[in-house]
């Protein structure tokens, strides 16, 4: 029998009993005591947790935790589990030391390419509760984000159907919806297409040249890229704005320190994101001052006429 069948087997074993000794396991496996200690060291170097007990009824025993079987996963298995125990490696998660462990184990046996992969993951997708529905162009839009391959898409704009090629920067998901920022080679430009508008994608395997978005990901886009059309944010806030931007995804990176101590946000935003930015900021209410664009003023001004005619009852009272 085989080393790493013998260990497989040996794990099976010790997982069905609560003690053991040596001499049981030699017998059962036809080695000698020497060969089942060394397999049992083999096993504790790969995590298993092993502790040994003195006296005359001593012997050896799993701590707390059994072991479940091995069970095989495929790269994308493995990277996908990875992503969803990200959250949960915070140190306010029940289970943090054993999200963390998990992702150790994982990480550690995976081949090179499939680290690569993992960390291009990472720099194309975001995800935010609650989850879309199922999107059955997603997996495709993820896979040319991740393999950076241009993407010919038929989608609708104004009520239009348009094909265009996209190179996609990642994709992302707010309120519901899923969101890929692109450059888009018919607009000459960068756009947010919103996954339901897409009705067709296709990646393109040919060698076509691409824009390089190696420094370019899904959590620094919108301070990395040079859209032609574009508006200038501009703002001070205060220290609750600043808490409240730090924990933002979007707003982030544009937070700046000034040499006085003071903070903002400064950056460009895509002429076509400015609505969605303006809501991103809405939150913010007087820890905010915005010298521009002002277009975000304008639907904040609005905004506030809206909400203000709901209560002009109540204030005529």
């Amino acid at each position: 029998m085989s080393k790493i069948k013998r260990l497989e087997r040996l794990l099976l074993s010790i997982n069905s009993k609560k003690h053991f000794t040596l001499k049981e396991l030699a017998d059962e496996f036809g080695v000698s005591t020497r060969t089942i200690q060394r397999d049992l060291l083999n096993l504790i170097e790969m995590g298993l947790p092993i502790v040994s007990e003195f006296g005359p009824h001593g012997g050896y025993r799993i701590e707390n935790d059994r072991i479940l079987p091995p069970i095989g996963f495929t790269e994308m298995e493995a990277s996908s589990i990875l992503f969803s125990l990200q959250t949960y490696t915070e140190t306010s998660f029940p289970f943090q030391t054993q999200s963390k462990s998990i992702v150790n184990k994982l990480y550690q046996f995976m081949p090179e390419d499939a680290k690569d992969n993992w960390t291009q993951i990472q720099k194309r997708l975001f995800v935010q509760l609650p989850l879309p529905p199922k999107n059955s162009i997603a997996p495709i839009i993820l896979e040319a984000a991740i393999k950076q391959k241009i993407v010919t898409i038929l989608y609708t704009m104004k009520e239009q159907k348009l094909y265009s090629n996209i190179q996609l920067i990642g994709l992302f998901s707010e309120n519901g919806e899923w969101y890929c920022p692109a450059y888009c080679y018919s607009l000459m430009d960068y756009h947010i297409f919103k996954l339901s508008d897409i009705k067709h994608a296709v990646i393109n395997y040919e060698p076509i040249e691409v824009k390089d978005f190696t420094e370019v990901s899904i959590h620094n886009w919108a301070s990395q890229i040079t859209p032609r059309n574009y508006v200038r944010l501009k703002a001070e806030i205060s220290e609750e704005g600043l808490n409240y931007c730090e924990s933002h995804p979007f707003l982030r990176q544009f937070i700046r320190t000034k040499e006085n101590g003071l903070h903002g946000l400064s950056g460009t935003v895509l002429a076509t994101f400015v609505e969605k930015a303006a809501e991103y900021l809405w939150p913010l209410k007087t820890s905010i001052s915005i010298q521009s664009p002002i277009e975000i003023k304008e639907f904040h001004a609005r905004w506030a006429r809206e909400i203000s005619t709901h209560y002009e009852v109540i204030l005529n009272m």
